[in-house]
């Protein structure tokens, strides 16, 4: 009897144990880009080793075909600041922190390469072994954050490079795309701002409700889009053609005049701006910032230049 119970234990739990053996990894890699080792489909970059640090860039010229890689920044907050005109200015500071891990191995159709860029330090007690891994075959520090950036291919950046502030300048528009901020179930009035029912006069108990949300018998149905309550906030949103008005090199903050999506502490990528090119006569560092060893002293901030004209005369 002995025997017998054992073996039907065994046949019982054998397709449970089939089961663990075909279940795949415990580890969520929806969010993480995959990383591929050197570079592959561009004939003038040279392959790299894994634990290789870039150390120089090569500098090349701007063309208004060129498209530049995006960094990683995070939202610290928004102050106010005057500038010598005595105009107040609102800013939002961010912080700069991204370097470069690796290159997709295939172009996109389009033509694009995608750059793999990773910013702000991770705790490494914090990192599954599975993506440690593959954060130490490229000799870097695990990050909070991966992005991919599309970049021409006259734009690939060699991998260990970190981009600081100076990627940008004053003056410059960028867009910065960020998860807005979750405000959980909301009514149309907050979601929508319904302007809701009226407060007396025959309404019971539906001051702040939606009212009609239907027709007649033709269509017979709700149509698609119709704006009523639901989950509001936490969605991807870009906010295009934002001037960067002052770059501190010293602490590593690019300060954009106007709001950006996110919370305090959220992460954001930053991008060149789309629907405001560079101008051909003042063309962005490319493919990043270089440090010139000549000698000058770095400032410690860059401030826009601010108009000839007093905004205040009429």
């Amino acid at each position: 009897r002995a025997a017998a119970f054992a073996v039907r234990r065994c046949r019982l739990s054998f397709p449970f144990i089939l089961r663990a053996v075909k279940r795949p990894c415990h580890l969520r890699m929806n969010n993480v880009p995959s990383l591929a080792r050197g570079f592959s489909t561009v004939s003038d970059l040279k392959m790299v080793e894994e634990t290789e640090v870039a150390t120089e860039v090569e500098v090349r010229a701007w063309t208004p075909e060129s498209k530049r890689t995006g960094v990683i920044g995070q939202k610290m907050g928004m102050i106010q600041l005057w500038d010598d005109w005595g105009e107040l200015r609102t800013l939002t500071v961010l912080k700069i922190d991204s370097e470069v891990l690796g290159i997709k191995e295939r172009l996109t159709p389009k033509g694009y390469a995608q750059i793999v860029m990773g910013g702000f330090d991770k705790d490494p007690e914090r990192v599954n072994p599975q993506l440690m891994g593959v954060f130490k075959s490229y000799g870097v520090n695990p990050k909070r954050k991966i992005v991919e950036f599309s970049v021409t291919p006259d734009a690939i950046l060699p991998p260990g490079l970190k981009i600081d502030a100076r990627h940008f300048f004053p003056g410059q528009f960028v867009d910065v795309q960020g998860v807005t901020k979750g405000k959980g179930f909301a009514g149309v009035m907050k979601r929508w701002g319904f302007a809701g029912q009226a407060a007396t006069h025959g309404v019971s108990k539906t001051h702040r409700h939606a009212g009609s949300i239907g027709a007649c018998q033709d269509p017979g149905r709700v149509w698609k889009g119709k704006k009523m309550a639901g989950r509001m906030g936490n969605k991807n949103k870009t906010q295009e053609c934002l001037q960067i008005y002052k770059i501190d090199i010293k602490r590593n903050l690019l300060f954009l005049e106007g709001s950006i999506p996110g919370k305090k502490g959220g992460f954001v990528n930053v991008r060149d701006s789309l629907k405001k090119p560079f101008d051909v006569e003042t063309p962005p560092p490319f493919p990043t910032f270089v440090q010139m060893e000549d000698g000058e002293e770095t400032p410690e901030e860059l401030v826009r230049a601010l108009s000839e004209n007093d905004p205040f005369d009429d």
